[in-house]
């Protein structure tokens, strides 16, 4: 019999983590599963590793491409090739909590008009310092209001590492899409498919990143879209999300999104010019308090 749940690991040379990645998974209260692991070319010893564990475990499907594709591709590519009731991405950087996956199924398996649940999520920083994540609270309603919430400030992403269900995940992910934010156009789509919960539990402790590490990313890596919007995005990032946004959302939820869409423009245009030219910190702070002001946080 075919497991239910598939955990899509998406790994680029991450030999000094995996191996504790590897184990949380692993040690889950929950057995029903297959890990997929999508190895992105790796160089730096990481494919031994990986192939080490699945000749141990048969649970274990390692898959190394020859070279290098976009993480976009990657992201996508192990969630197509789920073929489970239910889905999860893990990164090798993440460590779980063993009755992550349960808890989540418990909850979906309770609420059936949901596609996706996390449990809480801590960030771990490069100073050692751990704040909660804030980006996984629960989100139900219409269509149009989930995906309403969620533009009004779609946080730091650690909603993208719930249970989904795999059918909704997989309709909620276009194909060929790099650009920035990517993981945000994904979650929006999904707002689509049904309501998102939570589990009260902290179940996920997640690598926080320094500051402008995804503004350094996107400069070298995201491909610019040709002529006009690809001159704009340079100094706009969420241009080509927008533009993906309204071609995928029905006309009712594009309305829902199209206002938060543009607060998150002009937020994010605003981060990447703070970042560029430290000079203009002052004028972010102050637009920054405005925006807490009208009720924005």
């Amino acid at each position: 019999m075919s497991p239910r749940l598939t955990i899509g690991l998406i790994i680029y040379n991450g030999a000094s983590s995996v191996r504790t990645c590897i184990d949380s998974l692993l040690g889950q209260t929950y057995t029903d599963f297959e890990l997929l692991i999508h190895d992105n070319g790796s160089t730096d010893g990481t494919s031994d590793i990986c192939a080490e564990y699945a000749e141990r475990d048969a649970r274990i499907i390692h898959v190394r491409h020859p070279s290098t594709i976009a993480q976009s591709a990657n992201f996508r590519g192990v969630l197509m090739a789920a073929r489970t009731e239910l889905f999860m991405w893990a990164a090798d950087d993440d460590v779980w909590g063993p009755r992550f996956a349960e808890l989540c199924i418990a909850e979906l398996d309770r609420n059936p008009e949901a596609v996706a649940c996390c449990t809480k999520v801590m960030f771990r920083y490069p100073d050692g310092a751990e704040r909660p994540a804030r980006g996984t609270f629960p989100i139900s309603g219409t269509a149009e209001q989930r995906i309403s919430t969620y533009l009004r400030n779609p946080r730091d992403s650690a909603r993208l590492y719930s249970v989904y269900r795999t059918a909704g995940l997989q309709s909620s992910y276009p194909a060929d899409i790099n650009m920035f934010a990517y993981d945000w156009l994904v979650v929006c789509l999904s707002m689509v498919q049904g309501d998102h919960i939570e589990v009260d539990d902290f179940q996920l402790l997640r690598s926080g990143q320094e500051g402008g590490k995804y503004f350094a990313k996107y400069d070298r890596h995201f491909v610019r879209a040709k002529g006009l919007l690809g001159s704009l995005s340079y100094m706009l990032p969420l241009l080509p999300l927008t533009w993906a946004l309204k071609q995928y959302l029905s006309p009712s939820c594009w309305r829902a999104a199209r206002w938060r869409l543009l607060r998150l423009n002009i937020q994010q245009f605003l981060l990447l010019l703070r970042w560029k030219y430290p000079i203009t910190e002052s004028l972010f702070v102050a637009i920054r308090r405005i925006d807490r002001m009208a009720g924005n946080s």
